[in-house]
Formats: C-alpha cells, structure tokens, sequence
C-alpha cells in the first residue's frame, strides 16, 4: 500500500520563504490566517515561523474588544481589529481592550 502522507514537521514552526523584508517578530498574514516571523529576513529567505501560540499584538485605538473575540490583521495598519471585511483573520482575544485607547491585547493564533 502507498502511503498518502509524510509527516514533514510538528506544525507549530514552520518553514516560510519570505517576499519582503520582515524582522523577528512581524506579523505574517497568510492566506486565511496569521504566524510570526522567529526571524530577521529579506526577499527570498526561509525563515521560521509560528503559526500557534499567544502574541502580544497592537490593537487599533477605535475597537472595544472583549476576551474572546475574533479579531483580524489590517495590513495596512498593522494591527488587530475586529473588522472582518478585507483583513486577515488572526486568531482571538485572549485579554481585552477599552475603545478609544490605544494599546495592544493578547491574540490566541492558531
């Protein structure tokens, strides 16, 4: 019998190959979901990156957000919020957040 799959890794890290310039810890938005670069890097590099774990990620100043909540990554802005329409879903909010203050809340991603 043919075996249909070959365990490559154990899926927290990841290898990634990056298009830009990213350092240790920028936040990578991925098809349907975010990891974090473990690593400085430019165009071209393979990096680590982890898909699970909980981040500490700047929140837009706007957003009440409340533990539990699914938030999303605004790539232009470059933060968390809870504004699904054209942002990259991120994970949940494992702390909280009053609106209008700036700051940044713990992020489930994974």
């Amino acid at each position: 019998m043919v075996k249909e799959a070959t365990k490559i890794q154990q899926g927290a890290v990841v290898d990634y190959t990056v298009a830009a310039t990213i350092a240790n810890g920028d936040v990578i938005p991925l098809a349907d979901s975010i990891g974090i670069s473990l690593d400085d890097a430019v165009s071209g590099d393979v990096i680590s990156l982890e898909l699970e774990g909980v981040f500490e990620i700047t929140a837009t100043t706007l957003d009440a957000i409340a533990f539990g909540a699914v938030l999303y990554f605004d790539t232009t802005a470059r933060t968390v919020t809870t504004t699904a329409t054209a942002n990259t879903l991120a994970g949940r909010a494992m702390s909280a957040k009053a609106g209008a203050t700036a700051g940044s809340v713990y992020v489930k991603i994974g």
